[in-house]
Parts: C-alpha cells; structure tokens; sequence
C-alpha cells in the first residue's frame, strides 16, 4: 500500500500523524538499502559531511583509519548519524578523536526527534556500563566464538549428507541450521570488521546490506517511517497503525504469508542479481558466497538439479524460520510504540528504544538461546556493538539505572508476541498514551 500524498510539513503520509520526525522519510516505503540512505542524506542536507548533534564533521580521511571497519563511514556520508554514534561508542575516548575533524556548527533542527543528554537514561547507562566491560571487554567470548563456529560446522555437515544422500529432510535441517547459524552471525556483524560476520553471507542474505538496512536503519530508529524493516515488509504486513489498511491486510496475514515467508528472500536475490547486472548496486566478492555454496553442493550431488532441489529447501526453510523468529522475537504488539503512537514527552534515544522493543522471559539467561533467537534484544538494541555474551554481566547496571529513572522493566513471553504481531497488524487506531514503560501509579 503506497503512501497517499499528503502534506509533507504536517507529517500527515497515508493518513498516518507521524510523532517521529519533522519530516517524512524521502523515498518511503524503502525496499533497498540504497533507497533508504539516499532518502536520508535528502531529509539530512548536510552536504559532503557527516552530523553528530549539532556539528558537521568531515570524517574522509578517517574512513581507512576507523577502527570499526570503512564501511559505516563510506555509507553514512552525508547523514546524520548521531544515533550511530552514540550506540556504537561506549566509551569517551572517540567524542576526543572526533573534534579533530570539526568543520563547523549547524543550527537546523535534526530531523530526528531523539535526545542524548548527559543527565539522561542513555548516557547514564553507559557511564555505568564502562567499568564494567573495561574488565570484561566488549568482544566475542569463548563461548560465543564456539557457538557461532559449531553451527556452522552443523550446517556444513548437514548441507554435505542432505547432497550425497539427496535427503530432503536433511536438507530441511540443513536449512535450520542455516538459520540458527545466520541469527547467530548477527551478533558479529554489528561489531568491528571480522570474518566471522560473512556467516551471515552463506544465506541468501547479504551483510553489507543489513548493516545497513538492520543496523543503521532499524536499530536506530525502531518501529518507526525511518525503519526500513517495517516498510520493507509492506504491503504484505502493515505493522504502523494506518486507519486505511483492507481487511486482507488486517486479517489474513496467517492465511498468505507462509507463501511470501518462502519465497521473498529468492526474490530479493533474483532482484539483487538484476541491479548488479543493470549497474544499480555494486557487486561485492561476498555476494558470491552464496552461490559457490550451490556449487560445491553440485560437484557432489548426482545431477545438477538435485543440487538446485535441495539447495531451493535448504533456503526455503531458512527463510521461513528466519522471519517467523525475527518477527516475533522483540518488535511488534499493540502495547509496544509503532510510528503514529504517541510518543513518550522525554525522547531519550535509550527510552524510546525500550518503548519499542520486549523482552522474552524464555530467552534470556541461555547464551545458546540468546544467540540464535534474537536474545537479550532490549539490551542488545541499547549496546548493539557489544557480543551478546557480555550483555548478562550488564543487566545489574541496567536494572540499576531502570530503577533510577523509575522505568519499570519488565518481559513478556514468546507466545504473546506471536500473538501480538496478528494484533498489531490489525490495529488501526493509535495509541494515544505512549505504550512504554509507564510508571506506575502511586
């Protein structure tokens, strides 16, 4: 369902009264990562440079000297990336490093409605977070290390007897393991460049573009026009609030979308192929992982077309179990903030991230579970580039600086946000008192 125009200064698009931003995001409904940053450096304006609050900063020479990877700077050109920076950097060292590439003041309003204020939950809780993993460290553990590599090897194994003993049901748990192994990977490519992250590749899902489209764009700006993964996933499900979406739409999404479950991945990836060969996206050495995959299941399969056959399970399957976890993991319910909603009167960045996202009680306290499901996720989305090992050893500051804000924490269990997606995505009318962590009445 495409927006109907409205008028752009009232952030009135398709009959949605946006609380989120000034200005309605360029380009949406996204439906590529390309897409998306284009319509951001539009909305930003601030020229060649790179916005961190209210200062432009010129970061070219430091992209082949940023420690995270030249990635996150080559693509942010030309953006603002204040909520990038605030979530990736947990210690104080690189606000330092950044006035050596002050360029100027800027006055326009940012565009996002979020805050970072010294005295505020977010800055609070990384102050109380810095000691910690100052002992711990932020990176892969041990345990976090096997349990990526060990799935991986179980999908290598799993992948080589489905295709010699042409199995579908291997294949089929192939294709789980595919799956766990992926979800897991996430973990690493939010975090500085590491060759572990292009686990992520072997599926039909690209790193280098969820980077983008998961890490700057979802985690920054959650359930809200600025998430390119709820407008990605539109007009199949419409998870903002609009009072004009049809009955199929509100209801029926149990019914459909199994069959969009199976197939949207081999689309994009047929689509993907399309725009390298039309010279719309760049080609990338990763993008090939994929296919040498099918590949080497050819040179030991009996005939080419079994290999195809359980290759087409192996990721048929994946892409059914991936989105069912990824959408029921965190994200959408009727009590949880989507775009439309009001907003809570203190836009925290750190608050508004706990309105939209929930905990699941099963979840957490497992390393292995966490990993594969989406785990810890509020802690997660709040220190996105810490290894989800380390997140446990942070829930007593958490809860600490909960307490301190007077923000009740609380979880909720996996069935009710499976059942709270169908309900959201038949909700039409707003919440017209923020749905976050209210404090309750004395």
């Amino acid at each position: 369902m495409a927006p109907r125009e409205g008028d752009p200064k009232s952030g009135t698009i398709s009959n949605i009264k946006l609380t989120a931003y000034k200005k309605f995001p360029t380009n949406y409904p996204h439906t590529t990562f390309e897409q998306w940053l284009s319509g951001k450096r539009i909305d930003d304006d601030v020229g060649p440079y790179w916005r961190v609050h209210n200062k432009l900063y010129d970061l070219t020479e430091f992209i082949d000297k940023h420690p995270g990877g030249r990635t996150w700077l080559q693509v942010t050109k030309g953006t603002d990336i204040t909520e990038a920076f605030e979530s990736a950097h947990i210690s104080e060292r690189p606000e330092g490093l950044l006035q050596k590439y002050f360029v100027k003041d800027i006055t326009t309003p940012r565009n996002s409605p979020y805050t970072f204020h010294e005295n505020g939950f977010y800055k609070t809780l990384k102050r109380k977070v810095r000691p910690i993993l100052k002992k711990t460290g932020k990176g892969p553990s041990w345990k976090s290390v096997l349990i990526q590599d060990g799935l991986a090897l179980a999908f290598v194994l799993l992948t080589f007897a489905s295709t010699v003993s042409s199995s579908y049901t291997l294949a089929v748990f192939a294709g789980i393991a595919l799956t766990l192994m992926t979800i897991c990977a996430h973990n690493y490519f939010h975090q500085r460049d590491n060759w572990r992250m292009y686990y992520f590749d072997l599926s039909l899902l690209p790193s280098h573009e969820w980077r983008v489209t998961h890490a700057l764009s979802h985690h920054l700006y959650t359930n809200t026009a600025n998430d390119i993964e709820i407008s990605s996933l539109e007009p199949f499900w419409e998870f903002l609030p609009k009072p004009d979406k049809i009955f199929i739409q509100r209801y029926a999404g149990y019914i459909y979308e199994l069959a969009i479950m199976a197939t949207l991945y081999l689309i994009a990836t047929l689509q993907r192929m399309y725009d390298i060969w039309a010279g719309k996206t760049p080609l990338r050495p990763e993008y090939f992982l994929v296919f040498f995959e099918l590949l080497l299941m050819a040179v030991i399969s009996p005939s080419f077309w079994m290999a195809l056959k359980l290759f087409l399970i192996i990721h048929v399957t994946f892409s059914i179990v991936f989105l069912n976890i990824g959408m029921t993991a965190a994200h959408h319910h009727p009590d949880i903030f989507h775009d439309g909603d009001r907003m809570r009167d203190n836009p925290d960045w750190g608050l508004c991230q706990l309105d939209a996202v929930r905990e699941r009680i099963e979840m957490t306290g497992n390393l292995f579970l966490v990993l594969i499901s989406f785990g810890d996720h509020t802690l997660h989305h709040l220190l996105p580039t810490v290894d989800h090992s380390r997140l446990h050893d942070l829930y007593p500051a958490f809860l600490e600086t909960c307490k301190e804000f007077n923000i009740p924490f609380s979880f909720m269990t996996w069935p009710s946000l499976v059942a709270g997606k169908y309900m959201q995505m038949a909700r039409t009318t707003t919440n017209n008192n923020h749905p976050g962590y209210k404090p309750k009445a004395s």
